[in-house]
């Protein structure tokens, strides 16, 4: 089933089907081409009828292709006024910084308080979880020096994961812990409270995404490590996670229907 992208660099603008689900994703990711084909796939696959508005925040200094991207996306003041069946935020590479060294912090705790009232339910996706989380009281994230990088198995549920943070269960102050393990701390979380869903990795990967980072990671610094299960001997990635990223999402997008039933 075709997937509706009401704005996007990469994608082509169909008119939504009558019963979509309008979902807004604010892409903070450094590929956002990529991301969208991730998240469009990953929807496909599902194949529910969804319409999605991809979104940039207005204060965030662009470092490539900005006319491009400002020609292609909505920002946040531009659907402030609308109101939407889900959010996501995706992850971005700023979990080693502190939160108020972000140029658009601002403007992400505006848009955190304007979703309370504008969208029925939301996903947080690794950094933007680790961020929602601070930001809504959820739980407090703790630094690490050293990357929690691989595809990893915790309570049923396997996810890829890329990131210098984690949840520690203790940390936790509301909402259901879906899924954690040792030395991950919690990868999934519910906040029946906020119709929040945390996810500390990335279900939308697609197959080769870990490998390309890693790639990329190795012209900065020789000694990184491959990915954990994710790679065989030959260097070549193994996708594990797709039918839990179909699940879990499916999961999702029924609680936003039943929620606007």
């Amino acid at each position: 089933m075709p997937v509706a992208v009401l704005s996007g660099l990469t994608q082509n603008h169909l008119t939504p089907a009558p019963n979509a689900l309008h979902l807004l994703i604010l892409n903070l990711m450094p590929n956002r081409a990529v991301t969208e084909r991730q998240f469009t796939r990953l929807f496909e696959a599902i194949g529910r009828p969804v319409a999605l508005t991809f979104c940039l925040p207005a204060t965030h200094r662009l470092r490539h292709d900005a006319a491009a991207l400002l020609a292609a996306y909505r920002t946040f003041a531009q659907v402030r006024a609308q109101h939407f069946d889900g959010l996501i935020i995706t992850g971005a590479p700023l979990d080693r910084m502190p939160f108020d060294a972000v140029d658009f912090w601002p403007e992400l705790r505006e848009l955190m308080t304007w979703r309370r009232t504008h969208v029925t339910g939301s996903v947080f996706i690794c950094w933007g979880a680790d961020a929602a989380g601070a930001l809504e009281g959820t739980f407090t994230g703790e630094r690490l020096t050293t990357k929690i990088n691989g595809v990893y198995t915790t309570d049923g549920l396997t996810m890829p994961q890329s990131r210098y943070f984690r949840i520690p269960p203790a940390a936790v102050r509301r909402g259901r812990i879906l899924a954690s393990g040792p030395g991950l701390g919690v990868t999934a979380l519910a906040d029946d409270a906020t119709h929040s869903l945390y996810l500390a990795g990335h279900l939308e990967y697609l197959t080769g995404t870990l490998r390309a980072e890693f790639y990329r990671d190795l012209t900065r610094d020789a000694q990184t490590r491959p990915p954990a299960h994710y790679l065989d001997t030959d260097l070549q990635p193994h996708n594990h996670w797709a039918q839990d990223a179909v699940r879990v999402y499916t999961t999702w997008l029924n609680s936003l229907t039943e929620a606007l039933s």
